[in-house]
């Protein structure tokens, strides 16, 4: 199952953060994988997952790419992870594992990184790329404008994953569409 919609700006990848991070809790979803490019709004949309989950709202969510992993105090437990610095066919980092080991959800950064055999089968992806439009504004800057807006596909892998996705599309295209 994939769906296209476009975020219009900052506030927009938050929501859409939020509202994964909800669905997810409900819907036995614990593996969000995103893919975009450098800026591409990947922080900005992990501030909007954190802060929807009980204990996030003070959480310092930053861009795990030296860290390579981040934890929130989050219930459920949010793994921040970010693969940018592996080459690639990696295997997921011992770290992140050890993170994951008492439960909790992953939001994973650049999962192209990984072997094919690394991926979870029951998954969300979402990508996020630049496309030329009117009326944007700069996606992780406040009050800029710009022509340029984001297009979020959402790829669901796995019986559970495509059954939240079925319930969250709806939702998703008419708060976002075109």
């Amino acid at each position: 199952m994939e769906t296209t919609f476009f975020l219009k700006s900052p506030e927009d990848t938050m929501l859409l953060g939020r509202m994964l991070a909800q669905a997810m809790c409900a819907g036995h979803v614990d593996r969000l994988y995103l893919r975009a490019p450098l800026g591409g709004g990947k922080t900005t949309l992990a501030r909007g997952f954190a802060a929807a989950l009980p204990g996030g709202e003070g959480a310092e969510v930053a861009s795990p790419s030296f860290t390579l992993c981040n934890e929130y105090p989050t219930i459920p437990c949010l793994v921040h992870a970010d693969l940018y610095r592996l080459p690639e066919h990696s295997r997921l980092p011992e770290e992140v594992e050890d993170a994951l080991e008492g439960g909790g959800m992953l939001l994973l950064e650049w999962p192209e990184r990984l072997q094919e055999d690394s991926l979870d089968r029951e998954r969300l992806e979402l990508s996020l790329e630049p496309c030329r439009t009117s009326g944007g504004k700069y996606l992780d800057k406040e009050n800029k404008t710009c022509e340029t807006v984001r297009a979020a596909t959402l790829r669901a892998y796995g019986d559970n994953a495509e059954a939240l996705a079925g319930r969250l599309l709806p939702e998703l295209c008419r708060r976002f569409s075109g």
